[in-house]
């Protein structure tokens, strides 16, 4: 089940306390009502602005635009008489109005000015609410390591103040940041639990419903169900007669359905829908559906789990739901696959495939959008900034017409008056003008500024492409990143291990000499000291690493430089392999290890190249090679390797050709079909699935050798006892 849209409900409700009930739409009418009733007999400007935000709090969740008006008029009236508490609530409850219709850029804003309304009357608590509501909108915006900073800065506000709901809110909101990506789910985890206690402390019954569902999450992504299923049994209870409680219901359906109790798993999902329908939540509705359709699958009912997908389809083409929308796809194909209707499979899979295109747009066209606000954010600050440039020239001309008036009065009493006067405005005058001109250095200054951002912005866009051409090279980076964890976990352990001896140090020094053991405190600082190397040792080894991945990723200079090809080979030969390995090392187990051969010709001479541009032409054509074993759908090419018929061998050669040299990539893999040879140059053509490549490398692998002056041929054979492909490079020595 996708769960990011739920933890964006989730992370929104805690972060800017918008908690409601099924029943509560007439009571909160009855509230409104109450109201404006009191409104009407208020006096006091002051009463009344707290009064409209009231008004607009109550109206979030029924109707926004009214919320607006109310929320507009408090801010009016506020200005007006300069009520910065009222101020900065009006504003905190607009940034929300405008999270609720999906304008975060808007909401941002509107949190940003309730911010500074805060901070100029030292409210603490205020501020911490409202850097939370910031980081939550910049984590929907795709902004990770943003709102991380902001929710650490919230939380750090929060323990200051000891404020138990927003410290719980912010290790809730923290976990779900990290949660995002499958390599930080242990940190999520922490922080998870951390506000399920400091919830627990306070008894605050939504907040731990909210971090034991968020636990049970993790706890069922990573297969550990007994874990799982008491964190759900929890929040169950905690929620149960809500709507919250449709998801820990339809989590315990899907566990007991994994652990083959198709009879417990079908109560759990009834009761899911029992809430969902009941209060007509669409979205929930949706998740709860494919939920049962997944049970329904593995107990092997697929005309049901076939009309349950149908019906969930409808409801989120109705609601937009695009996650949902292509997980049902996904299912439906899988199960039409699995009885042969291989139709209705294949166009299932382009319907997901459609969907996912539909999905990765928006997700591009949101970083554009984040990127242009940005700018516009540094624009609108520029502004303000020459506004209040502007202000204070004319103050200082103000200033300057209230000398002169006076020393024109002064003139009536005496000459000497007037000359004084008249010396000193002259000075004035002069500090004017010198004051001008550094306030017209600085406006300059600011529109250099604006350009300057326009200008990332426009950078930033042609990122976007470049980073599309270094996709082989990232990967790479990514897959031997992962060695790097072992000495960080090193450093974490030995550091936390350094602490716990100190305290016990502290521990010992702050008992009287009598009892104190010197003995033992000379032996904990040995620990430590030994501690202390082990961290500065693994430090370097990460450093070491950090580095040599660095050398491999820096961009290239675009100079020329005579290269050894045959060491270059060998090197990207062996970053392919340990990048293919370190990326999925159960890779089409059943067909490796793969062999790997060299034939250098030792009388190539140096070759005037620009070596990382050439090298990642090459690392591009040696993870084709590894792949192409993993990627054939031939049963009669892989039992020929059962077979030991063939061994599956990658290739590579140079030679030299006099005035050419020449390196082949050889795979004796299934080869490359007719219809496609003479399409995989074309630019974004690939035969990958959607997301796991861009159909850019070898149509950039072409342009760099042919700005090389040399050229690229491919040879391949398929079919039956025909096999593998070879890319052959050429370039002038």
């Amino acid at each position: 089940m996708n769960r990011y849209i739920f933890i964006f409900k989730f992370l929104l409700l805690f972060s800017l306390s918008v908690f409601s009930s099924a029943s509560g739409s007439l009571a909160q009418t009855s509230k409104v009502d109450s109201l404006l009733i009191g409104l009407e007999k208020l006096g006091d400007d002051s009463l009344k602005v707290n009064q409209y935000v009231e008004l607009g709090r109550e109206l979030l969740g029924s109707d926004v635009k009214r919320a607006i008006f109310y929320l507009d008029e408090a801010i009016e009236l506020g200005t007006k008489i300069n009520y910065k508490k009222g101020l900065g609530n009006a504003y905190n409850s607009k940034g929300r109005a405008s999270a609720t219709q999906g304008n975060f850029p808007e909401g941002i804003l509107h949190f940003q000015e309730a911010l500074k309304h805060f901070h100029d009357i030292n409210d603490k608590t205020g501020e911490a609410n409202i850097l939370s509501n910031l980081g939550s909108i910049y984590f929907m915006m795709g902004n990770s390591t943003k709102a991380l900073e902001l929710h650490f800065e919230s939380l750090k506000i929060s323990e200051q103040l000891d404020n138990k709901l927003r410290i719980g809110t912010s290790f809730n909101n923290i976990g779900t940041v990290y949660q995002k990506n499958r390599s930080t789910m242990n940190e999520a985890l922490t922080f998870f639990k951390k506000s399920l206690e400091v919830f627990k402390g306070i008894n605050m019954v939504q907040g731990m419903a909210t971090a034991s569902m968020n636990i049970g999450e993790i706890y069922f992504i990573e297969s550990k169900y007994d874990s799982a299923i008491y964190f759900h049994q929890l929040a169950l209870e905690l929620s149960d007669g809500t709507l919250d409680a449709a998801f820990p219901l339809t989590q315990l359906g899907e566990i007991y359905a994994s652990l083959g109790n198709f009879q417990k798993a079908f109560g759990f999902h009834r009761r899911a829908l029992d809430v969902a329908e009941k209060l007509d939540a669409k979205f929930e509705l949706t998740q709860v559906l494919i939920g049962l359709a997944k049970t329904q699958r593995k107990q092997e009912d697929f005309e049901a789990a076939i009309i349950t997908l149908e019906r969930a389809k409808l409801i989120a083409k109705e609601i937009d739901a695009k996650d949902e929308l292509v997980e049902v796809y996904l299912n439906l194909s899988e199960i039409q696959a699995s009885i042969g209707d291989y139709k209705a499979a294949y166009e299932n899979e382009i319907n997901a495939k459609t969907v996912r295109e539909e999905i990765a747009k928006t997700s591009t066209e949101k970083m554009i959008q984040q990127l242009r606000f940005e700018s516009e954010l540094d624009k609108k600050e520029a502004q303000i900034e020459l506004l209040q440039k502007n202000t204070e020239l004319k103050n200082a001309a103000v200033f300057n017409q209230r000398i002169i008036i006076f020393a024109s009065l002064g003139g009536l009493l005496m000459f000497v008056i007037i000359s004084i006067s008249l010396f000193r405005n002259n000075l004035s005058k002069q500090k004017a003008n010198r004051l001008l001109q550094v306030q017209k250095e600085e406006i300059h200054a600011q529109r250099e500024k604006v350009e300057s951002a326009f200008d990332q912005l426009k950078s930033a866009q042609a990122q976007l492409i470049q980073s599309e051409k270094m996709a082989s090279l990232g990967e790479l980076t990514a897959g031997v990143a992962h060695e790097i964890q072992n000495p960080l976990n090193f450093v974490n352990n030995f550091s936390e291990v350094s602490s716990e001896l100190i305290d016990e140090i502290e521990l010992e020094r702050a008992k009287s000499q009598e009892k104190r053991s010197e003995t033992l405190v000379s032996e904990i600082l040995k620990d430590v000291k030994s501690n202390l190397e082990k961290i500065a040792h693994h430090g370097k080894r990460a450093d070491a690493i950090v580095k040599g991945m660095l050398a491999h990723s820096r961009p290239s200079t675009g100079e020329k430089e005579p290269t050894d090809i045959n060491a270059l080979c060998e090197e990207y030969l062996r970053l392919s392999s340990h990048g293919i390995q370190a990326k999925d090392k159960s890779f089409n187990g059943e067909l490796f290890p793969i062999a790997i051969a060299t034939e250098f010709d030792s009388s190539l001479p140096k070759v005037n190249i620009i070596p990382q541009n050439i090298g990642r032409v090459l690392l591009n054509m040696m993870n084709n090679a590894f792949q192409a074993f993993g990627n054939t759908d031939s049963q009669s090419y892989k039992d020929r390797i059962r077979n030991a018929e063939i061994k599956p061998t990658v290739t590579v050669s140079t030679k030299n050709l006099g005035n050419r040299i020449e390196i082949t990539i050889k795979d004796n893999g299934p080869g490359i079909p007719d219809a496609i040879r003479d399409k995989i140059f074309q630019p974004f053509f690939t035969t990958k699935p959607t997301g796991q490549g861009t159909g850019l490398g070898l149509s950039l692998s072409y342009d760099i050798v042919k700005a090389h002056g040399g050229e690229i041929r491919v040879e391949s054979k398929s079919g039956e006892g025909l096999t593998g492909t070879a890319f052959t490079i050429t370039l002038p020595s």
